[in-house]
């Protein structure tokens, strides 16, 4: 039996109930602690340790490594364990994390936190982001979805706002001050909020520790999962070298308005872009926003013009900003109800893997390319994601949109 929130109206046209708002609240939390901690932590690890800058962007870089390998196994157990106790644990140990790092008095100490950190994290992405799609109507899901990707969108705006002075400014006791009490906030915003439960069968609850590929990895959602991997890994080459290839121009200040133009923009677009797709269907909106993503990166590599780095901000913003959501809006609606966890779990596990990948499989271009060249490397796989994207879905949607896999 599942429960129903009080936005779940018997239309099934609310959206905005409490408990969809406070699974934002959720979000929210956990982003800006995401996005804080990965702006803070490369020169907290130079810092603390006197480690290599390689050693000190892996200290950042393994909180996604942490989120990626729980992602893996996580989507059959969300249902199996419960949505609400799932995130009570996953947030409780968000919140222990948060607090340990003062104690984490050697490299491979932060490391091990980190690393449980970014696992606790990937429990609770995933599991919120499926209690959040059974709070939407199925009919304004892609809208839905857009919205809720707003609350990760602020955080990265916010995260380095406040990540950056209290790198310069303060003790580093105040930066986990902060995002404990940020983490506190979530576990609040769970006790407030009404969680939809799914029943398990008796042969899933039979199968739980019967673990196959399908069980990991849900194959109807892999192949637009796999448009994820390739627009997130050009994404990956904005986030992890923008800013080096700025300041190297002399330009560091170019990168901070570059990161809040990208921020605004895509919690802009996220307000049309699902409503868009809901009303005139996917092929309207994804291939134009990964090949407006593609021409940021290539406006990047082209010119080093001021107002090349405000107009490829819009770009990136109005492109990775609208594919994302209506990227995982394709991939839930192509399974059935009882697969939503996995299919979530698939989403951001390409997503993290792109992200992660990315660079190190594109980084030593920069010895034979410069930066230039690695942004046109960037822009060449999103425009592979479409090519992949037609051939998986695109050249298909003549069927209707909210079919049975839609419903829940």
């Amino acid at each position: 039996m599942v429960t129903r929130d009080e936005g779940a109206t018997e239309s099934g046209a609310r959206l905005f109930g409490r408990s969809y708002l406070l699974a934002n609240g959720v979000q929210l939390g956990i982003s800006i602690v995401f996005i804080s901690l990965m702006t803070y932590m490369a020169l907290y690890a130079v810092r603390l340790f006197a480690v290599s800058e390689t050693a000190a962007g892996f200290a950042a870089s393994s909180f996604i490594l942490g989120a990626a390998v729980v992602r893996m196994a996580l989507g059959k157990f969300i249902d199996v364990i419960g949505r609400r106790r799932t995130l009570f644990i996953a947030l409780t140990v968000f919140l222990l994390c948060s607090l340990l790092y003062p104690v984490a008095l050697s490299y491979p100490a932060l490391l091990g936190v980190r690393l449980l950190h970014g696992a606790a994290f990937g429990t609770a992405s995933t599991a919120i982001t499926a209690v959040a799609i059974s709070l939407i109507p199925p009919a304004r899901r892609s809208e839905g979805l857009g919205y809720f990707g707003l609350s990760a969108t602020i955080a990265t705006a916010v995260g380095p706002l406040v990540a950056v002075p209290m790198s310069l400014y303060l003790d580093p006791v105040w930066m986990f001050a902060f995002v404990g009490g940020c983490s506190l906030l979530t576990l609040i915003c769970l006790a407030l909020m009404r969680v939809p439960e799914r029943s398990i069968t008796a042969v899933e609850r039979a199968g739980m520790w019967r673990i196959r590929g399908r069980d990991l990895i849900d194959p109807q959602a892999l192949p637009i999962a796999l448009v994820v991997l390739l627009c997130s890994g050009g994404y990956s080459m904005i986030m992890t070298y923008l800013t080096p290839f700025l300041v190297l121009e002399d330009r560091a200040l170019a990168a901070t308005v570059f990161f809040m133009i990208f921020a605004v923009v895509m919690m802009l677009v996220r307000l049309v872009a699902g409503r868009l797709q809901d009303t005139r269907g996917d092929n309207a909106v994804i291939p134009a926003t990964i090949l407006t993503f593609a021409g940021a990166l290539v406006l990047l590599a082209v010119s080093q013009q001021w107002w090349a780095v405000v107009v490829s901000a819009v770009l990136a913003g109005i492109g990775f900003g609208g594919l994302l959501p209506c990227l995982q809006v394709v991939g839930v609606n192509r399974v059935s109800g009882d697969r939503v966890a996995i299919a979530t779990s698939t989403h951001y596990l390409m997503l993290d893997g792109g992200i992660a990948i990315g660079p190190v499989v594109l980084g030593p271009l920069i010895a034979l390319t410069g930066y230039p060249g690695l942004f046109l490397a960037g822009a060449v796989l999103a425009v592979v994601g479409v090519v992949v994207y037609w051939w998986v879905h695109g050249r298909g949607t003549a069927t209707p949109r909210h079919g049975a896999g839609a419903q829940h």
